[in-house]
């Protein structure tokens, strides 16, 4: 009977620290860019008008670098590969949190021949990547299919 009682109560604490200390689970939604070139891309989601160094590619926008961020530069480039890699016919994940918060993006692409071989600032002063404007609308059922596709080597 004793072992009964401390059965119960045992589960009664349980079933309360259960309710009381477990959070609610908010369900974000991801969004995804979808490769429909021939090439391999890195792809970059930004709330951002002008093309980010390495360091920022992959991270949330909600995301801020500290000053005392004591990355080395050398491993911006391969942390900014990893998620924003697209081969032919492969979806990257996003942030959903920036397709939250604004209504108005910038797609960041550049060829993955370009990308391993030119620095940032290279990339940048010879425009060697696309950027295209898109919305909430552009994406469907949380899907953008990506379609630019350069015949040179270069982007616009």
């Amino acid at each position: 009977m004793k072992t009964r009682k401390i059965v119960g109560l045992s589960l009664f604490v349980l079933m309360v620290l259960n309710t009381t200390v477990s959070c609610v689970m908010d369900r974000v939604s991801l969004f995804y860019i979808k490769n429909c070139t021939k090439d391999s891309l890195l792809i970059n989601l930004s709330k951002s008008d002008t093309l980010d160094d390495w360091d920022f590619w992959g991270m949330q926008d909600a995301y801020v670098m500290p000053r005392s961020d004591t990355r080395g530069k050398d491993d911006a480039f391969t942390r900014a590969i990893i998620g924003s890699l697209a081969p032919p016919d492969f979806m990257i994940s996003v942030d959903p949190y920036i397709c939250q918060q604004y209504d108005t993006y910038y797609i960041y692409t550049i060829k993955w021949s370009v990308a391993k071989n030119y620095p940032m600032d290279v990339i940048r002063k010879k425009k060697l990547y696309d950027r295209q404007i898109v919305t909430k609308k552009d994406f469907h059922d949380r899907l953008l299919e990506y379609r630019y596709a350069c015949p040179t080597g270069v982007m616009k």
